[in-house]
């Protein structure tokens, strides 16, 4: 019947649902919840936020790990979660030129970047700015870029594919989301991790160039790295496809740490790259799905050319069993994250948005399991999980028979943005052991996302300007939205403090 959480029964509300409580907590009934649900909407783009506040005090550096015209990157390490981040430090205006803003570029990536939730790329926690900078608070790969990887180590025909297999799968996703990268070179490509097998780990970085498309829209920018650049870029006038090409070129650099197309000056290579002729001969030592790929990703007809999601189904990927290598998860915590999900409860936008908030900020350790069980599921590798796909991997991975309409009632409860698909941390919501966000650092991590002015209180007022942007207009906001802090204000005075926050959290946490 899809009730809330609950330890003792209520008496049952005529015309509504059954009503619960939890501990000393009332939580609304179906028909309560149903109606704030159509009117105060969860938000994922809510998550990544601007901080109103000097960076410095919630984070301290640890040291200097990059630095370029833009401005610098630091290694810094939050002071309440004691967790790792990157802080990527934009100047608002350029260096060399004060007169020319980095602003629209600089909120540009910020816009995409909200937009993504992608395994394989980057995730962007919060920013900062001031008079001077902005300040990106991302996750902080700690294998280095893959030139700096190619450079030093010898990367296998197997390591190769699965890397390419990842990079493609985040390119899949941003173009079925509008989104051409325009800079995709070794250098933009982040290590989290090289494991034991020999398996890299990889995240696309760098959207500060990227740009919304949309079908059959040409760009005339010239934009990019130049040995990475698509003829047709170099002509001005291409699409999506061009991250393609630079993915052949990627591709090409990686195995044989050379580049395919030669010219001793700048205007040379570029017009080899024009003929689109590249030099083969590295390649001969390598097997024939290698060169097909490459092959098909260099096609000079960018109308010909491959598009990510059709690259996915090259010979390769299959031969190397990349999906199952990147994926591999026993079978025992396979039941657990599925028993996870089964009893998992959608709630209130308020707790929602603060949950999501936890899992977002999560390290990938925290989380790698369930990701992995995610993937299993997205049958399609496009990021996302349609019902049928839901419930027929929940039938052939549980041992429990399901009906197809008992999966849909799971399905609809893990889907909290309402869109007929789960998206990863929507899942990841659900399948992990809640119990890892229950520590008093983590709830007070929680609570100052939603206490913007540092006041140790949460109100009515903080609440409608988080969620001003999620609501219908032709409602009472302030009523609505006291309704929704309610459950937790145990003194009814309107206002949450962090004890009442953590103690409601924590005792949410246990059941879920």
């Amino acid at each position: 019947m899809g009730n809330r959480l609950h330890r003792k029964r209520k008496k049952k509300i005529k015309g509504t649902g059954d009503k619960f409580i939890l501990e000393d907590y009332e939580i609304y009934d179906d028909f309560v919840l149903d109606r704030q649900q159509s009117v105060i909407h969860f938000d994922p783009n809510l998550i990544v936020a601007e901080v109103k506040s000097n960076p410095w005090e919630d984070y301290e550096e640890i040291k200097l790990i990059g630095e370029g015209t833009f401005g610098q990157v630091k290694l810094v390490k939050h002071k309440i979660t004691e967790k790792v981040r990157a802080m990527k430090i934009i100047k608002k205006v350029n260096n060399e030129n004060p007169n020319i803003s980095n602003e629209a570029s600089i909120l540009n990536e910020l816009n995409i970047l909200k937009r993504i939730d992608h395994q394989n790329i980057v995730k962007i926690y919060e920013y900062y700015s001031d008079n001077d900078n902005y300040y990106l608070i991302t996750e902080y790969c700690s294998g280095g870029d893959l030139y700096n990887v190619m450079k030093t180590q010898f990367i296998s025909e197997s390591q190769a594919a699965c890397i390419m297999y990842q990079i493609l799968l985040a390119i899949n996703h941003i173009h079925k989301l509008g989104i051409m990268h325009r800079d995709m070179k070794l250098e933009n490509i982040l290590v989290t991790k090289k494991e034991e097998d020999g398996l890299y780990r990889v995240k696309i970085c760098d959207f500060g160039t990227s740009h919304l498309f949309k079908d059959g829209q040409k760009e005339k920018n010239i934009t990019g790295s130049s040995y990475y650049m698509a003829p047709e870029v170099l002509k001005q006038k291409y699409n999506f496809k061009c991250d393609l090409w630079s993915c052949g070129v990627l591709m090409y650099v990686l195995l044989t740490k050379k580049v395919p197309f030669l010219g001793s000056t700048q205007i040379s290579q570029r017009k080899s790259i024009k003929k689109g002729d590249y030099v083969r001969e590295p390649l001969e030592k390598y097997s024939d799905c290698i060169i097909n790929l490459i092959d098909d990703l260099l096609e000079k007809n960018y109308d010909k050319r491959l598009n990510a999601e059709k690259a996915l189904t090259y010979e390769i990927f299959k031969i190397y069993r990349c999906k199952e290598v990147i994926n591999d998860i026993k079978e025992e915590e396979i039941k657990i994250y599925i028993d996870n999900i089964k009893k998992y409860k959608k709630s209130n936008a308020f707790i929602e948005t603060a949950l999501t908030y936890l899992i977002h900020n999560s390290d990938y350790e925290d989380i790698s399991g369930a990701l992995k069980l995610f993937n299993k599921l997205d049958k399609e590798d496009i990021g996302k999980i349609s019902i049928m796909e839901f419930f027929q991997g929940i039938c052939a991975l549980s041992k429990d028979a399901f009906s197809y309409e008992k999966a849909t009632e799971i399905f609809h409860n893990v889907d909290t943005n309402k869109n007929n698909y789960i998206e990863p941390e929507e899942f990841i919501k659900a399948a992990v052991d809640k119990k890892l966000y229950s520590t008093e650092k983590m709830m007070k991590f929680a609570f100052n996302f939603f206490d913007t002015e540092k006041t140790g209180l949460i109100t009515v007022e903080d609440i409608i300007e988080l969620f001003k942007d999620s609501t219908d207009e032709d409602i009472d906001s302030t009523k609505e939205f006291t309704k929704l802090i309610s459950a937790v204000d145990l003194d009814s005075n309107g206002k949450i403090d962090f004890n009442e926050f953590s103690t409601f959290m924590k005792s949410l946490l246990e059941q879920l």
